[in-house]
Protein backbone atom coordinates (compact mmCIF):
# COMPACT_ATOMS: atom_id res chain seq x y z
CA UNK A 1 0.00 0.00 0.00
CA UNK A 2 1.10 3.31 -0.82
CA UNK A 3 0.59 6.33 1.73
CA UNK A 4 -2.63 7.66 0.29
CA UNK A 5 -4.01 4.15 0.20
CA UNK A 6 -2.74 3.37 4.37
CA UNK A 7 -4.43 6.90 5.05
CA UNK A 8 -7.74 6.25 3.55
CA UNK A 9 -7.78 2.55 4.94
CA UNK A 10 -7.31 3.81 8.86
CA UNK A 11 -9.44 7.11 7.94
CA UNK A 12 -6.94 9.47 8.71
CA UNK A 13 -5.21 11.79 6.34
CA UNK A 14 -1.78 11.41 4.70
CA UNK A 15 0.04 14.70 7.16
CA UNK A 16 -1.24 12.58 10.24
CA UNK A 17 0.34 9.65 8.78
CA UNK A 18 3.80 11.41 8.41
CA UNK A 19 3.68 13.11 11.81
CA UNK A 20 3.43 9.19 13.04
CA UNK A 21 6.95 8.67 11.51
CA UNK A 22 8.15 11.65 12.38
CA UNK A 23 7.17 11.24 16.36
CA UNK A 24 8.33 7.25 16.26
CA UNK A 25 4.98 5.87 16.56
CA UNK A 26 5.30 4.02 12.88
CA UNK A 27 8.28 3.47 11.30
CA UNK A 28 8.95 3.70 7.96
CA UNK A 29 8.74 1.25 5.68
CA UNK A 30 11.25 0.23 2.77
CA UNK A 31 10.48 2.03 -0.59
CA UNK A 32 9.62 0.27 -3.53
CA UNK A 33 11.39 0.32 -7.11
CA UNK A 34 9.78 3.50 -8.09
CA UNK A 35 10.45 5.45 -4.63
CA UNK A 36 7.24 5.26 -3.02
CA UNK A 37 7.01 3.94 0.07
CA UNK A 38 5.20 0.56 0.82
CA UNK A 39 3.19 -0.48 3.05
CA UNK A 40 1.91 -3.80 4.68
CA UNK A 41 -1.09 -4.91 6.62
CA UNK A 42 1.31 -5.01 10.00
CA UNK A 43 1.08 -1.05 9.23
CA UNK A 44 -2.25 -1.01 8.93
CA UNK A 45 -3.14 -2.67 12.32
CA UNK A 46 -0.96 -0.31 13.96
CA UNK A 47 -1.65 3.01 12.65
CA UNK A 48 -5.68 1.51 13.63
CA UNK A 49 -4.41 1.03 16.92
CA UNK A 50 -2.93 4.72 17.58
CA UNK A 51 -6.06 6.05 16.02
CA UNK A 52 -8.41 3.96 18.91
CA UNK A 53 -6.24 5.16 21.63
CA UNK A 54 -6.34 8.54 20.15
CA UNK A 55 -10.07 8.68 20.36
CA UNK A 56 -10.02 7.05 23.44
CA UNK A 57 -7.93 10.12 24.91
CA UNK A 58 -4.49 8.96 25.72
CA UNK A 59 -1.52 11.27 24.44
CA UNK A 60 0.53 10.34 21.76
CA UNK A 61 3.71 10.22 24.12
CA UNK A 62 1.24 7.69 26.35
CA UNK A 63 0.09 5.61 23.35
CA UNK A 64 3.94 5.22 22.34
CA UNK A 65 4.33 3.16 25.69
CA UNK A 66 1.55 1.66 25.16
CA UNK A 67 2.28 -0.12 21.76
CA UNK A 68 5.30 -1.30 23.13
CA UNK A 69 4.32 -3.75 25.62
CA UNK A 70 0.97 -6.27 25.63
CA UNK A 71 -0.02 -5.41 29.25
CA UNK A 72 -2.88 -3.19 30.19
CA UNK A 73 -1.48 0.62 31.16
CA UNK A 74 -1.34 1.15 35.28
CA UNK A 75 -5.00 1.86 36.34
CA UNK A 76 -3.86 5.85 37.31
CA UNK A 77 -3.31 6.43 33.47
CA UNK A 78 -6.90 5.48 33.22
CA UNK A 79 -8.37 7.00 36.50
CA UNK A 80 -6.39 10.60 35.16
CA UNK A 81 -8.19 10.52 31.98
CA UNK A 82 -11.98 9.93 33.48
CA UNK A 83 -10.81 12.50 35.79
CA UNK A 84 -10.28 14.63 32.87
CA UNK A 85 -13.84 13.89 31.04
CA UNK A 86 -15.34 14.13 34.44
CA UNK A 87 -13.83 18.01 34.51
CA UNK A 88 -15.32 18.43 30.21
CA UNK A 89 -18.66 17.14 31.09
CA UNK A 90 -18.50 19.70 34.23
CA UNK A 91 -17.48 22.30 31.99
CA UNK A 92 -19.90 21.50 28.92
CA UNK A 93 -22.76 20.96 31.37
CA UNK A 94 -22.22 24.47 32.52
CA UNK A 95 -22.14 26.18 29.09
CA UNK A 96 -25.70 24.44 28.00
CA UNK A 97 -26.82 25.63 31.12
CA UNK A 98 -25.46 29.52 30.09
CA UNK A 99 -26.51 29.02 26.75
CA UNK A 100 -30.46 28.05 27.71
CA UNK A 101 -29.93 31.20 30.46
CA UNK A 102 -29.45 33.30 27.46
CA UNK A 103 -31.80 31.95 25.15
CA UNK A 104 -34.44 31.64 28.02
CA UNK A 105 -33.80 35.76 28.28
CA UNK A 106 -33.80 35.84 24.24
CA UNK A 107 -30.05 37.96 25.65
CA UNK A 108 -27.32 38.72 23.07
CA UNK A 109 -24.97 35.87 23.16
CA UNK A 110 -22.18 38.23 23.99
CA UNK A 111 -23.88 39.66 26.96
CA UNK A 112 -22.23 39.02 30.44
CA UNK A 113 -24.85 36.47 31.26
CA UNK A 114 -25.17 38.14 35.17
CA UNK A 115 -27.58 40.75 33.53
CA UNK A 116 -29.44 38.56 30.86
CA UNK A 117 -32.79 38.78 32.57
CA UNK A 118 -32.19 42.71 33.50
CA UNK A 119 -31.61 43.72 29.97
CA UNK A 120 -34.82 41.46 29.26
CA UNK A 121 -37.31 43.55 31.26
CA UNK A 122 -35.48 46.54 29.88
CA UNK A 123 -36.06 45.98 26.41
CA UNK A 124 -39.27 45.00 26.99
CA UNK A 125 -39.71 48.71 29.00
CA UNK A 126 -38.60 50.69 25.73
CA UNK A 127 -34.82 50.10 25.25
CA UNK A 128 -34.48 49.93 21.43
CA UNK A 129 -32.18 47.16 19.93
CA UNK A 130 -29.45 49.87 19.06
CA UNK A 131 -29.09 50.40 22.45
CA UNK A 132 -28.91 47.29 23.88
CA UNK A 133 -26.21 46.60 21.71
CA UNK A 134 -24.04 50.06 22.80
CA UNK A 135 -24.99 48.77 26.49
CA UNK A 136 -23.79 45.17 25.94
CA UNK A 137 -20.52 46.62 24.57
CA UNK A 138 -20.28 49.01 27.37
CA UNK A 139 -20.51 46.89 30.00
CA UNK A 140 -18.18 43.79 28.61
CA UNK A 141 -15.59 46.81 28.86
CA UNK A 142 -16.69 47.94 32.60
CA UNK A 143 -16.86 44.36 33.66
CA UNK A 144 -13.47 44.05 32.49
CA UNK A 145 -11.77 47.46 33.90
CA UNK A 146 -13.37 46.65 37.63
CA UNK A 147 -12.66 43.11 37.51
CA UNK A 148 -14.43 39.97 38.83
CA UNK A 149 -14.69 41.44 42.24
CA UNK A 150 -16.80 44.45 41.27
CA UNK A 151 -19.08 42.38 38.79
CA UNK A 152 -21.36 42.14 41.80
CA UNK A 153 -21.70 45.94 41.82
CA UNK A 154 -22.74 46.77 38.25
CA UNK A 155 -24.84 43.44 38.33
CA UNK A 156 -26.78 45.11 41.43
CA UNK A 157 -27.28 48.02 39.85
CA UNK A 158 -28.63 46.53 36.57
CA UNK A 159 -31.27 44.80 38.71
CA UNK A 160 -32.34 48.13 40.37
CA UNK A 161 -32.30 50.06 37.09
CA UNK A 162 -34.75 47.27 35.79
CA UNK A 163 -37.37 47.84 38.57
CA UNK A 164 -40.78 47.82 37.57
CA UNK A 165 -40.98 51.31 38.85
CA UNK A 166 -37.82 52.21 37.24
CA UNK A 167 -37.61 50.58 34.42
CA UNK A 168 -39.21 52.66 31.65
CA UNK A 169 -37.42 55.53 32.53
CA UNK A 170 -33.73 53.32 33.13
CA UNK A 171 -34.48 52.21 28.94
CA UNK A 172 -35.59 55.32 27.55
CA UNK A 173 -32.19 57.37 29.12
CA UNK A 174 -29.60 54.48 28.21
CA UNK A 175 -31.59 54.85 24.65
CA UNK A 176 -31.15 58.24 24.17
CA UNK A 177 -27.38 57.81 25.52
CA UNK A 178 -26.63 55.16 22.68
CA UNK A 179 -28.00 57.98 20.13
CA UNK A 180 -26.07 60.69 21.49
CA UNK A 181 -23.62 61.48 18.27
CA UNK A 182 -21.85 64.70 17.33
CA UNK A 183 -24.64 66.48 16.40
CA UNK A 184 -26.45 66.88 19.56
CA UNK A 185 -26.83 69.61 21.06
CA UNK A 186 -25.12 71.08 24.08
CA UNK A 187 -29.03 71.46 25.88
CA UNK A 188 -29.63 67.49 24.86
CA UNK A 189 -26.78 66.41 26.73
CA UNK A 190 -27.31 68.20 29.41
CA UNK A 191 -31.19 67.42 29.83
CA UNK A 192 -29.59 63.45 29.85
CA UNK A 193 -27.51 64.64 31.85
CA UNK A 194 -29.70 65.69 34.44
CA UNK A 195 -32.07 62.60 34.06
CA UNK A 196 -28.90 60.25 34.70
CA UNK A 197 -28.28 62.12 38.04
CA UNK A 198 -31.71 61.87 39.26
CA UNK A 199 -32.12 58.08 37.92
CA UNK A 200 -28.78 57.04 39.47
CA UNK A 201 -28.91 58.69 43.05
CA UNK A 202 -31.71 56.60 44.43
CA UNK A 203 -30.07 53.06 42.77
CA UNK A 204 -26.75 54.46 44.31
CA UNK A 205 -28.65 55.21 48.13
CA UNK A 206 -29.82 51.39 47.83
CA UNK A 207 -27.10 50.12 46.81
CA UNK A 208 -25.10 51.40 49.44
CA UNK A 209 -27.71 49.21 51.97
CA UNK A 210 -26.50 46.17 50.00
CA UNK A 211 -24.08 44.39 51.58
CA UNK A 212 -21.57 43.71 48.89
CA UNK A 213 -17.98 43.09 48.92
CA UNK A 214 -15.76 45.78 48.82
CA UNK A 215 -13.78 45.87 45.52
CA UNK A 216 -10.63 48.17 44.48
CA UNK A 217 -11.90 50.32 41.72
CA UNK A 218 -9.68 50.53 38.51
CA UNK A 219 -6.63 53.81 38.34
CA UNK A 220 -8.90 56.91 37.12
CA UNK A 221 -5.98 57.11 34.53
CA UNK A 222 -6.45 53.39 33.01
CA UNK A 223 -10.56 54.00 33.27
CA UNK A 224 -10.16 57.61 31.34
CA UNK A 225 -7.82 55.89 28.61
CA UNK A 226 -10.64 53.45 27.23
CA UNK A 227 -13.44 55.81 27.84
CA UNK A 228 -12.12 58.64 25.92
CA UNK A 229 -11.05 56.25 23.56
CA UNK A 230 -14.15 54.30 23.06
CA UNK A 231 -17.07 56.77 23.62
CA UNK A 232 -17.96 59.70 21.69
CA UNK A 233 -17.68 63.20 22.45
CA UNK A 234 -21.21 63.73 23.20
CA UNK A 235 -21.10 60.46 25.57
CA UNK A 236 -17.79 62.44 27.28
CA UNK A 237 -19.75 65.33 28.22
CA UNK A 238 -22.79 63.63 29.69
CA UNK A 239 -20.51 61.12 31.51
CA UNK A 240 -18.41 63.81 33.13
CA UNK A 241 -21.57 66.12 34.16
CA UNK A 242 -23.34 63.04 35.32
CA UNK A 243 -19.90 62.21 37.67
CA UNK A 244 -19.75 65.62 38.81
CA UNK A 245 -23.12 65.94 39.80
CA UNK A 246 -22.94 62.96 41.79
CA UNK A 247 -19.97 63.85 43.69
CA UNK A 248 -21.81 67.46 44.60
CA UNK A 249 -24.43 65.60 45.33
CA UNK A 250 -22.75 63.00 48.09
CA UNK A 251 -21.01 66.39 48.96
CA UNK A 252 -24.14 68.17 50.22
CA UNK A 253 -25.15 64.90 52.03
CA UNK A 254 -22.27 64.69 53.92
CA UNK A 255 -21.99 68.62 54.87
CA UNK A 256 -26.17 67.89 55.93
CA UNK A 257 -25.25 65.02 58.11
CA UNK A 258 -22.06 66.54 59.79
CA UNK A 259 -23.51 70.21 60.43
Amino acid sequence: MRSRDLADRASITVRTLRHYHQIGLLEEPARSSNGYRDYNTYALVRVLRIRRLVELGFSLPQISTMLEGDDPPPSALFDALDEEYATQIENLTRQRELLSHLRRYEALPDLPPEIASFHNLLRHSGLTGRAAAVDRDHTLLLMHLIGSQGQGYLTAIYELLSHPHRASAAAAAMTAWADLDEESSREEMMTLADQITELFLPVLAELATQDLPEFPPPPEAWFRMHTTNYLSSAQRTVLDKVRSDLDDRNDESSTSEYP
